[in-house]
């Protein structure tokens, strides 16, 4: 089942200027329930942009956007905000936790906001706390721990929803090898659970962890390839030729 749906999405800025920039020229795919898409590209290429317009974080300046039925034209700012926290969970690159809160109160944040019940909330947290071993350090603050730990705070943060989609903007951007691959290593086990998620990555060994990757230029959809039954030495290998085919406007060696 589709739960996301982009139908030709424009962005443009400083839309009323001669010289305005067209961000995004015409993007459209789909992404259904489960799948764990990546999106790469150059930098510059609209990634970015592009998952702000699907997190309601930004407008589209033309197109459309399904996300589980609702159209996200449709959404006032009052609404997009309850629907973001209802239905979106994000990680991004520079973690976005609140130090004057501690790990624990940073992860449950979404629930008080959304007002759910002190026994709901324990028990979701047990759940994600071991299953991303962060038990020893719900007391202790983000200033107190390290980037890794910091990350997994934040995925828990966005999985305590139990969101329709989580949205990863360069998860990986800010972590050394060995914590990228823990992190990676979470978020195709919660894939495997069924979790949704569309990832912004400038990694090859990050999106080899997908099913599925988008390759962006221009403002435009370029390339797409699956993983298969592909390892993900095979399926990274893969993505790196795509890149360079990229990078290259080689589109005879795109389709091959």
């Amino acid at each position: 089942m589709t739960i996301l749906s982009l139908q030709h999405i424009q962005k443009q800025y400083d839309i009323s200027q001669q010289n305005g920039f067209l961000a995004l020229r015409d993007v459209s795919f789909n992404v259904d329930e489960g799948e764990y898409v990546a999106i790469m590209g150059e930098s510059g290429a609209g990634k970015t942009t592009l998952l702000n317009i699907i997190a309601t974080l930004d407008n589209a300046t033309g197109g459309e956007i399904i996300l589980n039925n609702q159209n996200l034209k449709q959404l006032s700012e009052k609404h997009a905000a309850q629907f973001r926290r209802e239905h979106l969970g994000f990680v991004f690159q520079n973690f976005n936790l609140l130090d004057t809160f501690n790990n624990e109160e940073n992860i449950l944040l979404p629930l008080v906001l959304d007002k759910k019940s002190v026994p709901d909330m324990k028990m979701r947290l047990a759940t994600l706390a071991k299953q991303l071993e962060i038990e020893g350090i719900l007391k202790r603050f983000p200033y107190e721990i390290s980037g890794g730990q910091k990350q997994r705070i934040a995925a828990a943060r966005a999985l305590i929803t139990q969101p329709d989609l989580l949205l990863a903007d360069e998860p990986t951007g800010a972590l050394d090898s060995h914590n990228t691959e823990r992190l990676l290593t979470i978020f195709e086990s919660v894939n495997q659970q069924g979790q949704t998620i569309l990832m912004v990555t400038h990694s090859a060994k990050a999106a080899s962890h997908a099913k599925r990757t988008l390759f962006i230029k221009d403002g435009k959809i370029f390339h797409e390839i699956y993983r298969g039954d592909q390892s993900r030495t095979a399926y990274m290998s893969k993505i790196n030729a795509s890149l360079e085919a990229l990078s290259n406007d080689d589109e005879e060696m795109m389709q091959s």
